[in-house]
């Protein structure tokens, strides 16, 4: 695959047109991940459709919340 890249830099990072020989019209972005983003291979269809295999559990790595008595666990004398 070739590509043809223009690169511009702004005050708040670069921008521009990616072109592969394959797509008539560039394709713009913005910033260093939406370059990387068009740079990657399409995934083929119907892949990716069960979420990404790196994906955490919504719970991964996180203990409980700790419970609290009634009274906010103070005591009094």
């Amino acid at each position: 695959m070739r590509y043809v890249i223009e690169v511009y830099r702004e005050h708040d990072g670069v921008c521009g047109s990616v072109a592969a020989e394959s797509c008539g019209s560039p394709r713009p972005f913005h910033g260093w991940l939406e370059l990387l983003a068009l740079l990657e291979p399409p995934l083929p269809e119907g892949a990716g459709l069960d979420g990404s295999p790196y994906q955490e559990a919504p719970d991964a790595g996180r203990t409980a919340p700790r419970q609290e008595p009634p009274g906010g666990g103070l005591t009094t004398p």
